[in-house]
């Protein structure tokens, strides 16, 4: 262990070790170790699963804020996280203390150790989420990076299946082409099932959910258009356009749980009466940090890290801010991100790239970036925080990683 970084928690010194995120899928793998950690939810505990390429934590969180301000006891798993582990574990309006969630992962069974040392650092993700949100009503579960594989599908039985857009990424695990990742991400749906608004090739996407459906003896529902009062709120937030089909997706989703929670019939109707558009007016502001988060008047981040989430970066910078000007782009990227393609569906706003260098052996060689924007016609050079102009305008993006970093930077200069 690294024992020289004395304010780790033990929990946080045990996943340093793990190393990557995630390890090949074994779907044996993460159900066997459950088994031998005791954990016990609440009977009446009901978990919905949010499974997709892009926008999987907007959209469970906006579940998760909406079901909190109605009165449920709600936990919300999302990752990666971008400056601590707390971020991934929300309860009832907060995120989690380290001391809470070390203390959760001692208390698992007596035998946790030696169980969680055969299982992935994702994987022990999972299974610490499932203990601190044990007593919680409702569980969001948001998945990792797969479907059928994933650890919070092989663990646990999800009543409700939210899948938001779903592109290439992650093409190492789940496969070289959209068909293939399309499948196995709606593999694992549930009874009830929900697909939201797709960027690309919907048709395929749609045909392959319908399929699965038909398969599972699964009730499907297909999102189609995006409800006025949702439009209206985000334009009053400035969200950009594509939280509307977040909140669309979560919307929906709170109206297929208002269903199974009256089959269930453990809360009353004027409890569940509250499941309507009009949760619109007690909704607070989204508190997830990197979603187009506005830093200042000329500065943005986003976790955008695939084609997908760049395109829609354009269309929204071109349709509402920065429209008369480009931006500088703070940019880096995981090597297997395929940065040539966002960079190429970057370049319509890009003035020039200014490159954040970051010490993560998964960022792309410097030099084979610099070919890439070279290769692109893009102008570069490297980023320094002092050299921020007030006069131009700046996006921040390529991975968590990136606003991280960058976040970490910004906050020191701010001292």
């Amino acid at each position: 262990m690294n024992l020289n970084a004395h304010n780790e928690t033990q929990l946080e010194r045990f996943l340093d070790e793990k190393g990557l995120e995630y390890a090949p899928f074994d779907p044996a793998r993460a159900p066997k170790i459950l088994q031998q950690l005791n954990i016990v939810s609440l009977p009446t505990q009901t978990i919905i699963q949010v499974i997709g390429t892009n926008g999987k934590g907007s959209t469970g969180r906006f579940l998760s804020l909406i079901l909190h301000k109605i009165g449920f006891n709600v936990g919300h798993f999302s990752s990666p996280h971008l400056l601590s582990l707390e971020e991934r574990f929300w309860k009832n309006g907060a995120n989690l203390s380290r001391e809470v969630l070390n203390e959760a992962f001692l208390a698992l069974d007596s035998t946790a150790e030696l169980q969680l040392e055969k299982a992935s650092y994702f994987e022990v993700l999972t299974f610490l989420a499932l203990e601190v949100f044990k007593n919680c009503d409702i569980l969001v579960l948001e998945a990792g990076l797969g479907g059928e594989f994933d650890s919070t599908t092989t663990c646990v039985q999800a009543e409700l299946s939210l899948f938001t857009s779903i592109g290439l990424d992650h093409q190492e695990f789940l496969g070289d082409t959209l068909e293939k990742i399309a499948t196995t991400k709606l593999k694992a749906m549930s009874k009830r099932a929900i697909l939201g608004f797709q960027s690309e090739n919907a048709e395929e996407i749609i045909s392959i959910a319908q399929e699965i459906a038909k398969e599972k003896n699964a009730k499907l529902e297909i999102l189609k258009e995006i409800p006025d009062e949702i439009s209206q709120w985000i334009a009053r937030k400035d969200y950009p356009y594509y939280q509307a089909q977040n909140l669309t997706l979560a919307y929906y989703g709170l109206l297929a749980l208002k269903e199974i929670l009256e089959q269930k019939q453990e809360f009353s109707q004027n409890v569940l009466a509250n499941f309507s558009l009009e949760c619109l007016k007690i909704l607070p502001s989204l508190d997830l940090q990197g979603r187009l988060q506005r830093l200042a008047p000329n500065l943005y981040l986003d976790v955008a890290h695939n084609v997908n989430a760049a395109q829609a970066l354009v269309k929204q910078f071109k349709n509402h801010y920065f429209s008369q000007n480009k931006c500088v782009l703070i940019y880096n990227s995981y090597f297997d991100k395929n940065p040539r393609a966002v960079l190429s569906a970057l370049a319509p706003i890009i003035k020039r790239v200014e490159i954040l260098e970051i010490a993560n052996m998964r960022m792309i060689a410097k030099a084979q970036l610099e070919k890439i924007l070279q290769e692109l016609k893009i102008e570069f050079k490297d980023f320094k925080m002092m050299n921020l102009n007030p006069e131009e305008n700046y996006l921040v993006c390529g991975s968590f990683s990136v606003v991280a970093e960058f976040l970490t930077h910004f906050s020191k200069t701010k001292r």
